[in-house]
């Protein structure tokens, strides 16, 4: 049935780009050098990134984007090299938003992640599949509610995660502060797609993570400065269940000569995140980390920009060290 219904999504967002008058297009084709050390083991590699979406204003309320790019669901670069071989390219977005109201609008497909955070508890390559219902009100009040599939089991239960958060912003001593609370509800099953089921039960892989952040921004001799603070607490775990994360960003690399940086600590029990979505850059999937994470970048030109990103990890119940360097030149359009 979710296959179905995606598919029909997909059908009526390539329609709808194809027949609508004005189709926003844009995209990135990106070069990046990456050197990772773990443990005693070292790897450097090149790769490259290639993305392109459409955007369409199908009438007042209706809008749908499609979208493809290379990589994998946690990440979306390829290796150079292997014998000049093919790159992989797959459907990355395929949504179409309605809007009900000038402040609450219905999201169908697959979309960009439905909640907000600031930290590296969810990595932002995945684009989940479902549907989401997003509310911004005027006063500040945001609330966002989804439904989302991770994997169909075929004659088990289907994976899945449902979820709500609730926002708010506003001007507070020239600050623009910023707190919200998500509830996320996660059940992940194997999956058996033949007959006979196995005889013995199979639990659900279950998280029910309470996340709690704040954030205040203001622009400091010039420069926007932007701190953060975020929390995870699993209330399915007995032990071992928060992660924690906070963090300082100087600047904005929007326009040609523009920089930014960023410093990041984050460290995660073992229980408190699902492997489902952690961060594939940071400690390379592991649930279990504690570390720092510094980036910077600066616009080179309009649509060009160099970035680089260097991670100091220990992940494991053994505290491996985890240690990578990655270094980009994106081209945007």
């Amino acid at each position: 049935m979710r296959k179905a219904i995606l598919a029909s999504v997909i059908l009526s967002a390539m329609f709808s780009v194809a027949q609508a008058a004005d189709v926003k297009w844009n995209g990135d084709f990106s070069y990046r050098s990456d050197k990772l050390e773990v443990g005693p083991t070292d790897s450097t590699n090149d790769l490259l990134r290639a993305q392109l979406m459409a955007s369409a204003d199908v009438n007042d309320k209706t809008k749908v984007v499609f979208g493809v790019r290379t990589g994998t669901t946690k990440s979306d670069w390829s290796n150079m090299g292997e014998g000049n071989s093919l790159k992989n390219v797959d459907l990355n977005l395929a949504y179409v938003e309605y809007a009900a109201t000038p402040f609450a609008k219905l999201t169908l497909g697959k979309m960009h992640r439905p909640w907000e955070s600031n930290a590296l508890f969810f990595d932002n390559d995945i684009k989940p599949e479902g549907l989401a219902v997003a509310v911004k009100h005027e006063s500040g009040l945001t609330l966002s509610a989804f439904d989302l599939k991770l994997a169909e089991g075929g004659v088990r239960k289907d994976s899945s995660l449902s979820g709500l958060q609730v926002g708010y912003g506003k001007k507070l001593l020239g600050l623009d502060v910023a707190a919200s609370a998500a509830m996320l509800k996660q059940e992940v099953y194997p999956a058996v797609t033949t007959l006979p089921v196995p005889p013995a039960p199979v639990r659900a892989v279950k998280h029910d993570q309470l996340v709690v952040g704040v954030s205040a921004a203001k622009e400091v001799a010039g420069i926007p400065v932007k701190l953060f603070a975020e929390q995870v607490t699993n209330d399915e775990a007995k032990t071992q269940d928060k992660a924690t994360a906070y963090g300082v960003t100087f600047g904005n690399a929007k326009k040609a000569g523009d920089w930014e940086v960023s410093i990041l600590k984050q460290d995660a029990e073992a229980n408190a995140l699902s492997t489902v979505w952690t961060d594939s850059d940071f400690g390379g999937e592991a649930a279990l980390h504690d570390g720092t994470a510094i980036r910077a970048a600066y616009a080179l030109a309009d649509g060009w920009k160099v970035r680089g990103s260097l991670f100091d990890v220990e992940v494991g119940a053994a505290k491996t060290d985890y240690k990578r360097l990655m270094v980009d030149l994106v081209f945007a359009f």
